[in-house]
């Protein structure tokens, strides 16, 4: 990622970057951030593959139970969230 990609990632609304990100892995370019990551064909290798990308972009932990029982904007949002208050 270039220094702007950076910038824009975390200024990004959560659920738009955990879009892409789960665009990219999946190579699915039609998603909503209430999409189910499991019903899209994503499993734990991709999962972890999504939670070091959200690590490394926002620096956040992504709890990957999360992402298999919720949709992808509240998985991400929600470990945004916990980072935030934590802090």
């Amino acid at each position: 990622m270039t220094g702007q990609q950076i910038t824009e990632a975390q200024t990004a609304h959560p659920d738009n970057l955990a879009v892409a990100w789960v665009g990219e892995l999946l190579e699915e370019s039609d998603l909503s951030a209430r999409d189910n990551f499991l019903d899209l064909g994503g499993h734990s290798v991709l999962a972890l593959e999504l939670s070091e990308r959200v690590k490394k972009d926002l620096g956040v932990d992504l709890d990957m139970q999360i992402l298999f029982e919720r949709s992808i904007g509240e998985a991400i949002a929600d470990a945004v969230t916990r980072a935030r208050t934590a802090k």
